[in-house]
């Protein structure tokens, strides 16, 4: 895995799992939660809590008041930088840039689509946190006895079979204790396992690029980090979370009661594509214009085209909202939000309609929550859609944080 060249590895390949006070943490080494000082995952760690720090030293309270860490979305399609300062307590968005990809089975294009992101966000020379997605990562909450935090993974290792979890010599695994389960006996802990492969090739693009890595996330958890950051989920929510992307979308559920539960669904922004290239040919459906602002003489018709990718999706949310009640967490209220890929505007009032909700699902743009502040040179993107694209790269800078 990717890292800053003097951090040094473990020497069985496993990540070091992170657990304890904050003063008593171990040296920086990076793994899918996060860097120390931060958190491995928990919510609501996207904020610095000065008050907890203790005993620390001034220059840690500093370095939490000012901090710069750069989001890298490496997707199919486009890539987006996110560079994300704190200062004094607040966030500010200093830099932002896509570019493009005509073709993921050229690699040759990644590198350079990278170089063009960083160098339009200004963050040419700086480390960024990325990630790994897809339907293959496990993400498990387990109920296992106290055990010292070396033993934590070991002990995952042994059971994953009756866990869920991936073969250990064909995955690399992290873990964090998140508290003490309800019976009280037991801690609930937060497990992750993803194909060595994907993380090897997300490496691999990442090491072409030149790109010094602080920290390697999983999708969902940046997904949801970034959410709960900016819908403000307060306690008695359970956040519904769809996040659309080229091919595929990600599915998060979470609430203070209940695990999280991630799961992707097999249609994206090509589907709806394809389905509005059917219905009014390509010339009209391949701008931007028509996309963000569908004429309402052709509402109906989009609509119709669309009917049975929205069903989809709607039919997922459902059934997954019925688990996550009926297993974990009866009494929070559902709250939906939606972002990633909003060129097609009325996406998310059809997902509303056809899960019985009276308003859109809420859309998640980082550029609307948290105050922008760009060099002159560098415009705010034109298209009103543009800002819940850098939806997870958000997600991943917060992680720095």
């Amino acid at each position: 895995m990717p890292a800053d060249d003097d951090a040094a590895d473990d020497a069985d390949g496993r990540l070091q799992l992170l657990d304890g006070p904050l003063t008593r943490r171990p040296a920086a080494h990076p793994t899918f939660f996060g860097i120390p000082p931060g958190f491995p995952w928990e919510p609501g760690t996207y904020v610095a809590n000065i008050d907890h720090c203790g005993s620390c030293c001034e220059a840690m309270i500093l370095n939490f008041l000012r901090k710069r860490v750069v989001g890298l979305d490496v997707g199919h399609g486009s890539v987006k930088a996110l560079v994300l300062e704190r200062r004094g307590g607040a966030d500010f968005v200093v830099g932002r840039g896509m570019s493009r990809i005509e073709s993921n089975l050229d690699p040759r294009q990644f590198p350079q689509a990278i170089h063009t992101a960083l160098a339009a966000a200004g963050a040419e020379s700086d480390p960024v946190i990325a990630a790994v997605g897809g339907p293959e990562i496990v993400i498990r909450q387990v109920s296992l006895p106290p055990l010292p935090p070396a033993k934590i993974i070991p002990a995952l290792e042994i059971q994953h079979r009756e866990l869920g979890l991936l073969p250990p010599g064909e995955s690399v695994m992290d873990a964090q204790v998140l508290r003490p389960s309800k019976d009280g006996t037991s801690r609930d802990v937060l497990s992750i396992s993803v194909p060595r492969a994907l993380v090897d090739e997300r490496t691999r693009i990442l090491q072409s690029a030149s790109v010094r890595v602080l920290a390697l996330d999983v999708e969902p958890l940046a997904l949801l980090n970034a959410g709960i950051y900016l819908t403000g989920l307060e306690p008695g929510e359970l956040l519904v979370l769809l996040n659309v992307g080229r091919r595929s979308s990600c599915l998060c559920l979470f609430s203070e009661q209940g695990p999280v539960v991630a799961r992707y669904l097999d249609v994206g922004a090509e589907s709806f594509s394809e389905q509005l290239r059917i219905a009014f040919g390509p010339a009209a459906s391949a701008t931007d214009t028509f996309w963000r602002a569908i004429p309402p003489a052709d509402l109906q018709r989009a609509q119709l085209a669309c009917r049975d990718l929205v069903e989809r999706i709607a039919e997922d949310m459902r059934l997954s909202l019925t688990f996550y009640r009926t297993e974990y967490d009866r009494e929070s209220l559902p709250r939906y939000a939606i972002g990633g890929w909003t060129d097609l505007a009325p996406l998310g009032r059809w997902l509303a309609d056809r899960i019985g909700l009276t308003a859109p699902l809420e859309v998640m743009d980082p550029f609307k929550a948290v105050e922008v502040k760009l060099r002159s040179d560098v415009p705010l993107p034109e298209s009103p859609t543009a800002g819940p694209q850098y939806f997870q790269a958000f997600g991943l800078a917060l992680r720095g944080m």
